[in-house]
């Protein structure tokens, strides 16, 4: 049984999500909680949770950088000759279920806190409607996922920004951050955007026991940090 408090956090592409984390972060080693990142991870292959198990708080993320998130990130996901829908469907899902046999799940049981970037929820969106992809049931079906919607999060936080403006975001992100790409297509932005609030996702969540928020990421940065601090306190409180 999962004693901790898991929070997955979600949205399309440049809605704030790195905003939203970031302040979580900062604002949880303020209040003097040992809060580990993946990020931070230099390791050859993913930690597991023995290994690093004197943190309070696990900031976590997919794709991951070792073994098959290392693969997502260096060969699957090139642009030039990009590997199907289907075969990332498979990947992402494996590369999901090591890390929460590794990492997730142990640290939930000790009762820690989780705070993921992405998860099962961005496969559920975005694979679907990928080229050459398996369908939504047969997504649900993989083992990865299906051992993530098994253990859902305790609270799945949605970033909310008008599509007009997250595309803008994105064109006009430096250089060093990656070209656009697919994500600056509007028509492309609104169809995710569409899916996230469609209600056959939220009660997808609902029924494994998620509580869905939605996290207004459309203001200025400062006002954005606050929105995300406010909430990150409130969930922290009430597993």
């Amino acid at each position: 049984m999962n004693t901790g408090n898991f929070i997955l956090i979600d949205g399309i592409v440049g809605s704030g999500k790195t905003t939203v984390i970031q302040a979580m972060f900062n604002t949880l080693q303020a209040k003097g909680l040992r809060c580990f990142r993946l990020q931070d991870w230099k390791g050859e292959r993913p930690p597991t949770f023995a290994e690093i198990a004197d943190f309070d708080v696990y900031f976590v993320f997919e794709p991951t950088r070792q073994w098959i998130g290392a693969a997502l990130r260096e060969e699957m996901s090139q642009t030039e000759h990009p590997y199907g829908g289907e075969e990332l469907a498979h990947a992402f899902a494996l590369d999901r279920q090591i890390m929460y046999l590794r990492l997730i799940l142990p640290a939930l049981k000790a009762g820690k806190t989780v705070v993921q970037d992405r998860g099962v929820s961005t496969s559920i969106i975005y694979q679907p409607i990928q080229p050459y992809s398996l369908s939504l049931e047969q997504i649900l079906n993989l083992p990865g996922n299906k051992l993530a919607l098994e253990h859902a999060p305790h609270h799945l936080i949605l970033t909310s920004t008008p599509v007009e403006r997250v595309v803008d975001r994105i064109r006009l992100r430096p250089a060093s951050q990656g070209a656009a790409g697919v994500f600056a297509d509007v028509e492309l932005a609104r169809r995710v955007d569409a899916r996230y609030r469609e209600p056959w996702f939220r009660e997808l969540f609902e029924s494994h026991g998620t509580k869905i928020h939605t996290l207004d990421t459309s203001k200025t940065l400062e006002e954005s940090q606050a929105n995300a601090v406010a909430l990150i306190s409130e969930l922290l409180t009430t597993p």
